[in-house]
């Protein structure tokens, strides 16, 4: 039952005697839509803050912060979270029932009466019928009156519930009493349905669909309470089964040919292989002269799987009940064999309706969220994927390479949707078709996955076509009284390699005496670099006559590529025209002579303008001639000009 938290010293007595935590405070005010801490000092404070609130379970605080255990996330818990930034919730903490002995659980044993003396048997799971009265199911052929011979003979009388202290199980010899009285009566029970087998098998009858081993008791609700869960036999000792459980069942399901558990009052809680069906392939098997479908169960000899008083005991997988004891014996290869009644067929067949939840105590089950949306898009590798969902929603994104794609990048990531509903994950890093879904989870409930296809592709590009390189000497010719002068001398432009590419200029030969230089430029955004070279020897320019040959190389040359070539000549003043072509093409400009017939120089056919300043930097001093011993300085030209 939930209970409302009021504000009251009784309330909060009871959280201090649970060991919850001391009592809180409230920070100071805060703006209206701010969240407001709780502070653990001020019990008026956390009474206000929780007044009216049902639906909480669990109860705890510690470091400041408040935590609340609820079975579901109501709207009132919802604002309180946003309210406060130091309360934390979780959902799915059910309200717990005591403990009591009186509490019927799976395993336990019952006493079934008959004319010729008491017998045992075993609970198999609690539960509720359709309309929410406790029933217990059991094996069908422990309410049956059976004869040596096998016949039935009317129907047995349930008594009590035998005290587990002493029961076999736990080391006892068993069949006391518990003294709480008769059990209840019984309900559906059936126990095959056909004519007893005996005689020669070729007159045997054939097995029917309900021949089932399978009977429902009808609780006394004044003396026991159903509890679900199946026992441990772990407290045995205590005469209370109810209170050391080996699983909660969640609900009915088919068996799977994996291990499987079973609790009854004479072996207890025990194990065993459950017969794949290539290897035992029979639907039915002979129990006490009468068909029962089921299923095989194999175990050890030294610990048998079940042993008889264990009729009607709990056969689970984890959460999942499977079925009930019904028969069992040596088999001959020395092990043990254990044939169980399938619990999903005999409700089938019985047509009982049974629920592992009382009905109205049921969890409502949240609205499932819609699926995401995402549509299907092409991204580069590691590219963002996108989509929307839920506003907060906890998206899981899982993909694999589609079929007929080489890319082999499976994965998943599991992202939140932002306030808006958007969710963006990191996509494959290998190229080609990839199948993803993505799939929304809201308050513990999944949506259906929304699917897609995804392409991983790298953007194609077009490399632009190498520039091609060229070489400009301005002047090529020049009289050797204009080369020593510092706005005049010779340019050499050159175009076509890499922006910030080291490009040299080596003066490969010249006048024989002159040692040859290496110049070192930078080459521009533009793959363009420049030199100026001008004799520094006033006094004697004739030092200078004679041809030059530069080349030029690029410091990312490959070993195909050959260097850029030309020369210049340095003349007498009276054979120098000052001006002169260049060795790039016919796009150059020869240069204007002045009436002294000195030339300007011209450009070259330069796209660099012969300025300082745009020729990205060049240096002050480029390097030496020698003259006989002399050294004189080459230098790169500045020129002012625009």
């Amino acid at each position: 039952m939930q209970k409302k938290l009021v504000q009251s010293s009784l309330a909060l007595t009871a959280a201090a005697a649970l060991g919850l935590g001391s009592a809180f405070v409230a920070s100071p005010a805060m703006a209206d839509n701010a969240p407001q801490k709780l502070d653990v000092q001020n019990d008026a404070q956390v009474q206000k803050a929780l007044s009216g609130l049902s639906g909480v379970n669990a109860y705890g605080a510690k470091d400041g912060k408040l935590n609340l255990g609820v079975e579901k996330k109501t709207d009132e818990i919802k604002d309180l979270e946003e309210k406060f930034d130091n309360i934390h919730v979780v959902d799915g903490i059910k309200e717990l029932k005591p403990y009591a002995k009186k509490d019927l659980v799976g395993g336990a044993g019952y006493q079934a009466n008959t004319p010729a003396g008491k017998g045992v048997c075993s609970t198999g799971f609690s539960g509720w019928d359709g309309e929410g009265n406790p029933v217990v199911l059991t094996a069908g052929h422990c309410s049956k009156v059976i004869e040596d011979t096998g016949e039935i003979n009317g129907d047995s009388k349930i008594g009590e519930t035998e005290k587990p202290s002493i029961a076999e199980a736990n080391g006892g010899e068993g069949f006391q009493p518990s003294g709480l009285g008769v059990v209840g009566e019984w309900g559906y029970h059936s126990y095959g349905s056909g004519d007893l087998l005996e005689g020669p098998s070729d007159d045997w009858t054939e097995p029917k669909p309900t021949d089932i081993d399978f009977a429902v008791i009808n609780v006394d609700k004044d003396k026991y309470n159903v509890k679900n869960g199946v026992t441990d036999w772990k407290s045995a000792d205590s005469d209370d089964l109810s209170t050391s459980l080996a699983t909660d069942i969640t609900g009915v399901g088919a068996h799977k040919e994996t291990t499987v558990e079973k609790s009854g009052r004479t072996t207890g809680l025990t194990e065993g292989d459950v017969i794949p069906f290539e290897e035992y392939p029979f639907e039915y098997s002979n129990v006490g002269g009468r068909w029962v479908h089921g299923f095989g169960v194999t175990s050890p000899e030294s610990d048998p799987f079940s042993q008889p008083g264990d009729s009607g005991g709990a056969v689970f997988q984890g959460d999942t009940a499977v079925g009930v004891i019904s028969g069992g014996g040596p088999a001959a290869d020395g092990s043990q064999f254990g044939w169980v009644a399938d619990l999903d067929y005999s409700l089938e067949q019985s047509g009982v309706d049974f629920q592992v939840d009382k009905p109205g105590d049921e969890t409502p089950t949240p609205e499932t969220p819609a699926a995401p949306k995402a549509e299907d898009q092409t991204i580069e590798p590691t590219g963002d994927v996108t989509g929307k969902a839920k506003a907060g929603a906890e998206v899981e994104v899982k993909w694999e390479a589609a079929k007929g794609t080489q890319a082999a990048e499976d994965g998943s990531e599991t992202v939140k949707a932002d306030k808006d509903g958007n969710f963006t994950v990191e996509g494959p890093k290998a190229e080609g078709e990839y199948d993803f879904t993505a799939t929304a989870t809201v308050d513990g409930v999944e949506s259906k996955p929304a699917e897609f296809q995804v392409t991983v592709e790298k953007e194609e590009t077009e490399t632009p076509a190498p520039a091609e390189r060229e070489i400009n000497v301005d002047p090529k010719e020049i009289a050797a009284s204009d080369f020593v002068k510092e706005d005049k001398g010779v340019t050499v432009t050159v175009k076509g390699f890499d922006e910030g590419e080291k490009v040299s200029l080596k003066v490969a030969s010249g006048s024989e005496n002159v040692e040859g230089i290496t110049l070192d430029e930078t080459a521009n955004e533009n793959g363009a670099a420049a030199f100026s070279i001008y004799g520094t020897s006033e006094a004697d320019p004739s030092v200078y006559l004679g041809k030059y040959d530069v080349n030029v190389t690029g410091a990312n040359d490959t070993d195909e590529e050959k260097a850029l070539a030309g020369s210049f000549n340095v003349v007498e003043d009276e054979d120098g025209n000052g001006g002169g072509g260049n060795d790039g093409g016919d796009d150059g400009d020869n240069g204007n002579k002045d009436d002294d017939g000195n030339g300007d120089g011209g450009d070259g056919g330069s796209d660099l303008p012969r300025t300082g300043a745009e020729l990205t930097g060049l240096a002050a001093g480029a390097g030496l001639l020698v003259v006989g011993g002399a050294a004189v300085v080459l230098t790169m030209r500045r020129n002012k000009k625009n």
